[in-house]
This record gives C-alpha cells, sequence and structure tokens, in this order.
C-alpha cells in the first residue's frame, strides 16, 4: 500500500459521486446568496430608509459583544443547510457505495487492482464520514466568504457616503476563529455518527436489493418486537429503545460548565458533539465495519 493507492481509491470514490458533490453544494450555495440579495434589490424606497436607519443608529453599534454572537449565530446558520443535505447525500452514499460496485460487478474490477478490501473499505468510509461532509462545509465557507466581501463593500461605502464607520466591528466580530470552531466540529461528528454509517455500509454489503430497506427494517422490527413483549409483559422500559434515544437526544448541560462568554458560544455545538461519543457505541460500529469487510472478501455479488 503506497500513498499513491489511497490518493487514487479517494479519486474514485469522488468521481463517482462528482455530479451530486458539485451540483448540490453548488445549488444551495447560489441560492443563499442570491435570495436575499434579490430580497435587497426589490425593497421599497421606504424599506431601504429604514433598513438604513437600523445599520447606522448609533445605539445599535454600541453593543459589541451582541454583534459578536449574532455574527456566529449567523454563519452557523449559513452552515446548517449545507450541513442537512450533506447528511442527506451521506446517507444515500452509504447505502450504496457496496451495493451498486456488486449490481453493475464493478467490484471484479476494481478487485483486479493491487487494492485491497481493507484500503477499499477505509477509503469508503472515510469519504462518506469526512470528505463528502467537508465538501459541502467548503460550498458553507465560500458563501460566508461572499457575505464578508459585500459586508466589507457595505462598510466602505457606509464610511464615504454616510460617514458612518463600521470597521470596529470586524475586529469583535471573531471571523477566523468562529469558522474554526464550526470546521471543529466535524471530526466529533463522525464519530458520533460512526456507527450509523458502519451498519449502513454493512447493509449495503449484504444487500441483494433494496439496502436502504435492509438498514430500516431490522431496527423498526427490534423497536416492534419490543414495545410488544413490554407492553404484553407490563415492563417499566425498553431498552433498545430507550438506548437510541439517549444515543440521539441532545439536551442542557452537554457542555462543561467552567466554560463560558464567548468561547461558550463558539463550541457549545463541539462540546455537545463530544459528549455523544461513547466507547460502546464505538465497539459497535467497528465490529459493522469488521462484518463489512468480511462480507466484501467472502461475497462480492448481489
Amino acid at each position: 500500500m503506497n500513498s499513491s493507492q489511497i490518493i487514487t481509491s479517494f479519486r474514485k470514490e469522488i468521481w463517482e459521486f462528482k455530479k451530486t458533490l458539485f451540483w448540490v453544494p453548488l445549488s444551495i450555495a447560489v441560492f443563499i446568496i442570491a435570495a436575499p440579495l434579490l430580497k435587497l434589490i426589490l425593497l421599497e424606497e421606504h424599506e431601504t430608509a429604514m433598513l438604513l436607519d437600523t445599520i447606522t443608529n448609533a445605539d445599535n453599534l454600541a453593543h459589541v459583544e451582541g454583534f459578536t454572537r449574532f455574527f456566529l449565530t449567523t454563519i452557523m446558520g449559513m452552515f446548517v443547510p449545507f450541513i442537512m443535505s450533506s447528511l442527506i447525500i451521506q446517507l444515500y452514499y452509504f447505502t450504496t457505495c457496496l451495493f451498486d460496485e456488486r449490481r453493475d460487478l464493478s467490484i471484479y474490477f476494481w478487485r483486479s487492482l493491487p487494492v485491497s478490501d481493507v484500503l477499499n473499505v477505509g477509503v469508503k468510509l472515510i469519504t462518506g464520514a469526512l470528505v463528502v461532509p467537508a465538501i459541502f462545509m467548503l460550498a458553507a465557507t465560500f458563501v460566508v466568504f461572499v457575505f464578508l466581501l459585500l459586508a466589507l463593500i457595505t462598510c466602505a461605502v457606509l464610511s464615504l457616503g454616510y460617514d458612518v464607520s463600521l470597521w470596529g466591528l470586524w475586529g469583535s466580530a471573531d471571523i477566523i476563529s468562529n469558522l474554526i470552531s464550526i470546521w471543529l466540529n466535524l471530526l466529533p461528528y463522525a464519530l458520533w455518527m460512526f456507527p450509523i454509517f458502519a451498519w449502513l455500509m454493512l447493509t449495503s454489503m449484504f444487500a441483494n436489493k433494496a439496502p436502504f430497506l435492509w438498514a430500516i427494517l431490522p431496527v423498526a422490527a427490534i423497536l416492534l418486537i419490543e414495545s410488544f413483549v413490554a407492553g404484553y409483559l407490563h415492563l417499566d422500559g425498553r431498552i433498545f429503545f430507550n438506548t437510541l434515544r439517549e444515543y440521539f437526544a441532545f439536551g442542557q448541560g452537554m457542555f462543561p460548565g467552567n466554560v463560558t462568554g464567548s468561547e461558550s458560544n463558539q463550541f457549545t455545538v463541539f462540546f455537545a458533539l463530544s459528549s455523544k461519543i461513547s466507547l460502546p457505541a464505538t465497539l459497535v460500529g467497528a465490529g459493522f465495519m469488521y462484518m463489512t469487510y468480511w462480507f466484501r472478501v467472502n461475497r462480492s455479488h448481489v
């Protein structure tokens, strides 16, 4: 195994999904940029005057801390549609990445190359868990910088035409640190979702048809059987249901209490995602990945 094999394997995965990974984030980016600009162009004269009055209001400009929170919230809001779309693409990728190559028999071509099954399975896992969301986050970062450029132009116009200086807010915005804090969420997110991704890869490798149904139906069947048994025997709790609910539930107090202020605002999501990572779930995911590898070695047809 060498670096060229790894790079080639990643290129193959991206090439197979290049249309989805290019057009979906591009479409979202164009919409997010165009929608507010179109709304701004269509503003009535009195609405434009009210907007300028709000921007140039000295009282609004005085609350630097409030502006910092507003800026971070705005950036995270721009990332949300990209992250949600990325999750949908990830689920689709993991349920088809191993199934499609068995269905069209391209697996025999890829296995004829000097690339091991371990590398193939590992590359698919990393591509779906990290590369796919990273591409969408890059598109979101591009949108943020486009709006920052527009904000820079607006500051220059207000400074020259209205004698209003907004340059002091740029230093308080913590642009780079806010973006870095959002990007840092990628790794704990991937580790938290690892058991789900591994399960989807296993069903993609095992299923003869409809891998998405193979991923959903066993879980639904276990939940229904457990609910029936718990109701019939008058049991107080349902272990499987409660485990899933606890694993995916988010509540208060999911980040250290000694982290306050702007640091708390920036790393709230990071601490929340990190608190959801558990050793048992990771071991379950590792077991699913081993089974995926075993099926790929011993069962390469649909």
